[in-house]
């Protein structure tokens, strides 16, 4: 079965058993996956003479990564939208691929593998997200704290940016790797660490003063 038609024989199936509400959630979360996969997804489509592209890949072209890939970094890295999609968008595309195996629509093994990364986007993509609203708002203050000169720094090259893998949280201080160059302690707040994890990679420019770190722009971060 073509993924495009298995999508709207899926939603027509749920149509009777939830609320239109509801149904519009998946609608919106699977038009969603549908455009990864169009634009990330390496899978089969064609060009329509408008310059429109269409999927017209079969189910069985479905891996496990689609999946992994949409919720983990499609989502964070493209998607602006409702706040409601990071948390209802891992339960939707489980509920889709278990549905997808239940028909036998699916390659081998590739279900168990969903199930997995599903349980942990569900875990994690809420987790991120409101770390990354926390630090946007942080480097707000920051920024304006540095411009007016609130904050004082001596070098104006004085600062880092790129992605830092978190290593280390000590109260209200985080510690990033900048692809082998450890930075911190970087002031936050503890709301905010109460959000990340080692492990996690954020987007995120610091500014040094005096032997501390300040987070002043950010960007996305991915969970662990």
């Amino acid at each position: 079965m073509k993924i495009v038609q298995s999508m709207e024989t899926f939603l027509e199936e749920i149509s009777g058993k939830n609320s239109a509400r509801t149904v519009e959630k998946y609608h919106m979360v699977l038009d969603l996956f549908k455009d990864y996969l169009l634009g990330y997804g390496e899978i089969s489509y064609n060009e329509a003479k408008n310059g429109e592209l269409f999927l017209t890949a079969d189910t069985e072209e479905l891996e496990f990564g689609h999946a992994g890939s949409f919720l983990d970094w499609f989502l964070i890295r493209k998607v602006m939208g409702p706040q409601w999609i990071m948390k209802a968008a891992p339960n939707i595309i489980k509920r889709y691929f278990k549905w997808l195996d239940a028909e036998g629509l699916l390659s081998e093994g590739v279900i168990e593998e969903v199930l997995e990364t599903a349980k942990d986007a569900a875990r994690d993509l809420p987790r991120v997200e409101k770390a990354s609203s926390l630090i946007y708002a942080l480097c707000s203050r920051n920024a304006e704290s540095f411009e007016s000169g609130r904050y004082k720094y001596d070098d104006e090259n004085n600062f880092i940016e790129g992605y830092g893998e978190v290593t280390g949280i000590i109260e209200d201080n985080i510690y990033l790797d900048y692809e082998g160059e450890k930075i911190g302690p970087i002031q936050v707040t503890g709301a905010i660490v109460k959000y990340l994890k080692k492990g996690d990679t954020m987007n995120l420019v610091v500014r040094k003063k005096g032997k501390k770190w300040y987070p002043v722009e950010s960007g996305n971060i991915y969970p662990a």
